[in-house]
């Protein structure tokens, strides 16, 4: 096997630059997977565009599938071969949220990770260290093809927000924003399922997608008042000295700071705002309605891979017809720019099947 490859290599805000670069070396414990494809996530976007999250240097990218080549002799169960994706989370071990296990908030996540401090799979092969079989790598089923297999980390997100809003049947849910992790949340609440999902979004091609997906209805927030319409949907929901929607659920998947602010006014009393969005800038915030509406205000980092593999398989989640571009590695920057251009695309991916 060659010892180099090619991978986007990180400089700085909107510099991204194809190179040829050593090959991960895997140690007893480590898998390599030949990378099949991978998604830009909205992290992603927001290092390249910012320089969020990374240093210069990074090789981003969480979101793939791919085929093992290689497997450390202490690895069980995992066979040269295989269709697979996987995450590999550098935790310290030692804090007291890993003591608490409580992983995703060890203050060390971000530092040694993939694609976050480690070398991630916008490359043509990713390394997997300390691989375990359902922990941190996860078999391909045949059902589920590579394209679809490169958003299973986003819908696992999506599963995981979804379970912690704790939905009932007759819950009335509204999702803010319909790029991949809002159209998987909508996809997820659709399956529970509850009484109807309401999508709002700017940009006309997402509510064309989620319309499709199965939300119940869609309202677009740049031609319509979005807590007058919700109103009419989900009923009014007076509170003291006020009155919004009656939402049981809200999430925020724009991270846009006028969603944020909205999704107070939406959520009914008692209810439930679920934030999985990434906001660039920060939200004003009127705490009043948090201590008068008492909502259940919930921070979503985290995924269940399983069972987002699962609903992948049954069709019951279908991401497919969300990715809307593909590149070769090649043009990984014109990747990267198509993504940031979000009124033309909702998911963009290196394709490494593409010449």
């Amino acid at each position: 096997m060659n010892s180099r490859m090619k991978a986007a290599v990180y400089y700085g805000p909107r510099d991204i630059r194809v190179e040829t670069v050593e090959m991960p070396v895997i140690g007893k414990n480590d898998i390599l997977l030949k990378v099949s494809a991978c998604g830009i996530c909205g992290s992603d976007v927001h290092s390249y565009g910012t320089g969020l999250y990374i240093q210069k240097g990074q090789i981003m990218g969480h979101e793939f599938s791919g085929e093992v080549v290689q497997v450390g002799s202490n690895v069980k169960d995992i066979k040269v071969g295989e269709r697979g994706t996987g995450f590999y989370s550098g935790v310290c071990g030692t804090c007291f949220w890993c003591k608490s296990k409580q992983y995703t908030l060890c203050p060390n996540l971000f530092k040694a990770s993939t694609g976050y401090g480690l070398p991630g799979a916008f490359a043509e092969y990713v390394k997997i260290s300390n691989a375990i079989k359902g922990m941190n790598y996860f078999s391909v089923p045949d059902e589920v093809d590579d394209i679809t297999a490169a958003t299973i980390e986003p819908v696992s997100v999506a599963v995981y927000t979804v379970d912690q809003c704790k939905p009932k049947q007759e819950d009335q849910v509204v999702v803010l924003g319909a790029g991949l992790i809002g159209n998987a949340v909508m996809q997820v609440m659709k399956s529970v399922p509850v009484h109807q999902v309401v999508v709002t979004e700017v940009l006309p091609l997402r509510l064309e997608y989620a319309k499709k997906a199965g939300a119940d209805v869609v309202i677009n927030a740049l031609e319509e008042d979005v807590l007058e319409r919700v109103k009419d949907i989900v009923g009014v929901g007076p509170y003291h000295f006020n009155e919004g929607a009656m939402a049981d659920i809200v999430v925020d998947a724009a991270g846009a700071p006028s969603a944020v602010e909205q999704s107070f006014e939406i959520v009914r009393s008692g209810g439930v705002i679920a934030f999985v969005g990434l906001p660039e800038k920060k939200a004003a915030i009127d705490t009043t309605k948090i201590v008068h509406k008492a909502p259940k205000i919930i921070g979503c980092l985290g995924g269940d891979i399983k069972k987002a593999i699962q609903l992948l398989k049954e069709r019951k989640v279908q991401t497919k017809n969300l990715v809307t571009h593909t590149f070769p590695i090649e043009h990984a920057k014109e990747a990267f720019e198509t993504q940031m251009n979000a009124k033309d695309a909702v998911k963009v991916m290196i394709d490494y099947r593409k010449i």
